[in-house]
């Protein structure tokens, strides 16, 4: 039986996607499926033919979200993750998490990332890895201390049964679902750098898009309730600034 289900969405990049791939099938950890749901009209065409691996067309909303519901429709594993067309994996990185997860009551693992700031020959690389105070959800309020989505594993049976990807956000994507799962559980952080983030910008990051920032910070604040809608504007206000930071900080290379 499949213990890791991989989803990767993808449109229209399928230069970058060749290097998401090949990390998953580099991986130590050789028990998972991959989906690779296409969000594009363009066809995709792949030259791997390891079985574990499907192509999938995205049957939801259109979108990065749609597209990982759909993976996770498809899903058989039991547990779920997730990696960006533009990211890479460690080749341990699976192996920890599954062992991870299988030794604690957490619903969500993460892992550290190195984030390499890409500017035509030139490459600044950055570590980063940061853990929850108190609990996840009270964290989350002042910090989205967990970043990219392809640094998480999630059990899967929460992500179908209680909560998926809001596909109305095109924005702020990780944050609304990490506040979302810290409501159920709790989550485990593995301190090594399993993740590659590629910040290149050349490439079109949809979370830099100033109006859908915007509208998915309205829709995050609306969700919360009592006390949360004040707290989750420093959360909110943080993460601005972090993006702000990083544009310029590519700019200066």
């Amino acid at each position: 039986m499949t213990e890791v289900s991989i989803i990767i969405p993808t449109k229209n990049r399928q230069n970058l996607l060749y290097k998401s791939i090949n990390s998953v099938i580099n991986q130590s950890y050789e028990n998972w499926e991959l989906f690779i749901v296409n969000d594009s009209k363009e066809k995709i065409i792949i030259d791997h033919l390891d079985p574990r691996i499907h192509l999938a067309e995205n049957q939801l909303l259109s979108g990065a979200n749609g597209a990982r519901n759909t993976g996770i429709n498809l899903s058989m594993g039991k547990y779920i993750a997730f990696l960006d067309d533009d990211d890479t994996w460690e080749i341990n990185k699976l192996s920890r998490q599954v062992e991870i997860m299988k030794t604690s009551e957490a619903i969500l693992c993460y892992t550290g990332k190195k984030i390499i700031y890409q500017k035509k020959n030139i490459s600044e690389k950055k570590y980063s890895y940061y853990t929850e105070i108190l609990n996840p959800l009270i964290t989350l309020q002042i910090h989205n201390y967990i970043g990219t989505i392809s640094s998480i594993m999630i059990k899967s049976d929460v992500l179908k049964k209680q909560v998926k990807f809001d596909e109305n956000i095109h924005s702020l994507q990780d944050y609304d679902l990490y506040m979302e799962l810290a409501k159920r559980g709790d989550f485990v952080g593995i301190p090594e750098y399993l993740v590659i983030y590629n910040f290149d910008g050349q490439i079109k990051h949809t979370s830099f898009r100033k109006k859908a920032f915007l509208e998915s910070a309205i829709t995050i604040y609306k969700k919360q309730k009592g006390i949360y809608r004040l707290t989750i504007l420093i959360g909110l206000i943080i993460t601005l600034l972090q993006k702000i930071y990083r544009h310029f900080q590519y700019k200066w290379l």
